[in-house]
């Protein structure tokens, strides 16, 4: 692999550069890698999404939204809008939330933008839906960034994976 050029591989200062090997990642003495979109210094070189703008990195091939409830594990790619709640009608993965009686019938969608910057919206539910623990309003669309909870009323709680 070629090594990191242009705004990717910013050099670190030569006196903390000192013992290290070359490529450490954000770790002082290596080469600090950087978003190519908002330049922040990324703390994991390998992630699939920058942790500041939420955007995917390059070179990580087209990324996939995934949902892990204990009733399932749902599966978004990018243009695509999936309905969460337990209405076959409205939600293709209904039978995912049909035991939880508090999670309405339409309850939120989730989706990945073209960017690659993963989003849920509350669709007006009885018992919220929560990021991280903070209830969404109704109609507010939030960003999901890798590793965040997503709560759908009391007790339905999935973990957010991009890649």
């Amino acid at each position: 692999m070629p090594p990191p050029h242009g705004r990717e591989a910013t050099l670190l200062p030569p006196d903390q550069n000192q013992g290290q090997r070359p490529g450490a990642g954000a770790d002082p003495g290596g080469t600090a890698f950087m978003c190519p979109y908002c330049e922040a210094v990324l703390s994991n070189p390998g992630a699939a999404q920058c942790e500041s703008c939420l955007r995917p990195l390059p070179g990580k091939g087209t990324p996939t939204l995934r949902v892990q409830f204990p009733t399932g594990e749902l599966k978004v790619s990018v243009g695509q809008h999936l309905v969460l709640g337990r209405d076959a009608g409205q939600s293709p993965v209904a039978s995912t939330f049909t035991q939880y009686d508090n999670v309405s019938r339409r309850h939120s969608t989730v989706w990945l933008d073209p960017s690659g910057t993963a989003w849920v919206r509350d669709e007006g539910s009885t018992n919220g839906t929560f990021v991280n623990g903070e209830r969404l309003p109704r109609g507010v669309e939030a960003p999901l960034r890798d590793g965040d909870q997503l709560r759908l009323a009391a007790d339905v709680t999935g973990t957010v994976q991009l890649n």
